[in-house]
Order: structure tokens, then sequence, then C-alpha cells
């Protein structure tokens, strides 16, 4: 009778945090986000010790991150989950939010690759440290220092290039150049994409600036036959069609271009 007395009362204590969570759950799916963090924020307070207390807190990051736009409440509630949490499955996750807020919210890149590089000493899974390296990349990227970016995919490339981020890791590393003007380095990277990694879900983007890097170094013919080669693939046909007028234009105006006198001009009587 006692151990039936004692279960019937540690799942009575339980009930009520768990009635907490479905109240939580209900609001958010009502839209009701505010009253669904007074909900969570009910429980946490009240059952500190619960089961469901980092799960609560989770859900309260997520509302004021995607929903309320409460971003500095957000960052407070994912940095209470990785301190006082830390072996839970949401501690990870909540430092790879935490890195997203300051990348995309807060555009604040020192902090962003800070956040992502912890996320990176804490995770054990090969497949998160992958991805985490190649978006510190785009971090560098998006701020300009290209150097760094290839750097990062470099670092990819040579531990991981089985990867499945390794196809734009290169892919990345041939926009790096393109942007710099240096249009002979972004063709080889772009060749070399498509060589190693044909079955490339970016495969379209990488030969569409393929033919953009043949432009610019003016080998018409090669980067139109890529254009056309595209035709009928690329998602907005109208750019491919510019392009092909483009060099066609191009292509007949230097033929049509009388050549230049290599006499001297007559002297006059």
């Amino acid at each position: 009778m006692l151990v039936a007395a004692l279960l019937f009362m540690v799942t009575a204590c339980e009930q009520t945090p768990k009635t907490l969570l479905a109240k939580a759950e209900a609001r958010w799916k009502q839209g009701d986000y505010l009253g669904a963090v007074q909900a969570y924020d009910r429980l946490v307070e009240d059952y500190p010790k619960s089961v469901y207390v980092d799960d609560a807190y989770y859900a309260i990051g997520t509302l004021e991150y995607l929903y309320l736009n409460n971003y500095p409440k957000a960052v407070e509630v994912f940095r209470k989950i990785i301190a006082d949490h830390p072996n839970s499955p949401l501690a990870l996750q909540s430092q790879r939010t935490l890195a997203e807020i300051y990348e995309k919210k807060f555009q604040d890149h020192r902090r962003a690759v800070a956040e992502y590089q912890k996320l990176m000493e804490r995770t054990t899974d090969r497949a998160v440290a992958e991805e985490v390296q190649y978006r510190i990349g785009e971090v560098y990227f998006d701020q300009g220092d290209f150097d760094q970016a290839r750097n990062e995919w470099d670092q990819l490339l040579k531990q991981s290039p089985k990867s499945e981020w390794a196809d734009n890791a290169l892919y990345r590393t041939g926009s790096s150049y393109f942007l710099q003007g240096r249009y002979g380095e972004a063709l080889a990277a772009y060749q070399e994409t498509a060589r190693r990694y044909p079955n490339s879900d970016v495969l379209i983007e990488i030969r569409f600036w393929t033919a953009n890097s043949l432009e610019e170094l003016d080998r018409l013919d090669e980067a139109l036959a890529e254009y056309r080669s595209l035709a009928g693939h690329y998602p907005n046909p109208k750019v491919i069609a510019v392009k092909i007028r483009s060099i066609e234009s191009r292509l007949k105006t230097s033929t049509t271009r009388q050549p230049a006198t290599t006499g001297h001009p007559s002297e006059p009587e």
C-alpha cells in the first residue's frame, strides 16, 4: 500500500507540469504565442525540477525568436538552457540557434562565429561539425572577408571531401573569387566543383557561373556554348536568353568589324 501511495503521489506531482505543458502547446497551436510563453513560464517557475523544464525553456526561446521577434529574450533563454541543462539534447540546438540569431538578426558576425565555434567544440556529430564549418565560412563571406571564408571552406574540403557540404564549399570558393574579379580562379573552382561533384544539387548554378566567368574572360564562344546548354534548365530562362543574345551580338560585332590598316598613311602631294 505504501509503495502504491508513493507512486500515486509522484505521478500526481508530475501530471501538473504535464497539464501546463499541454496548455502551453494548445495556446501555441491556436496562435496565442504570448499566452503560450506565459504558460511555459508558469511551468518553469512552479516546477523548476520537472523533467519538462528544458523543453519549456526551449519552447519559450523559440517563440520569442520566431514569433514574437524578441531576440534579446530569446538569447537569454537559450543561454540558460546551455548553462543549466548542458546534458540536454536541446543544449546543442540552443547553441546553434544562438549562432543563427547573432548571424541573421543582430548581424554580429564576430559573435556568430564564436557561437558556431562553441557548437563545433560541443558536438560529437561529425555531420553537424561539417555543416558548422561551412556556415562559419558563410559568415566570413557575408562580411566580405573572402580570404578567411576560403580558409574555412578549404579546411572542410581537406578534412571531409565527401561531406554533404563539400560541393557548396568549393562552389562558394569560386563565388568569392568571382566577386573579387579573379575570374580565372573562379572558373577553375567552378570547373573543379562540377568535375568532383557531378551530382551536386547546385550544379545548374555552377554551370551558370562557369559561363559568366568565361564571358568575363572574353572566351565568348565557350561562354555561348555553356549558356545554350543551360537553355531550358536554368530556373530563370529570361536571364539565359538575354545572355545568349548579348554574346551573339558581341561575336557578330567582332566578326564584322573592319581590320585596322597596317600601312603608312600616304604623304600629301
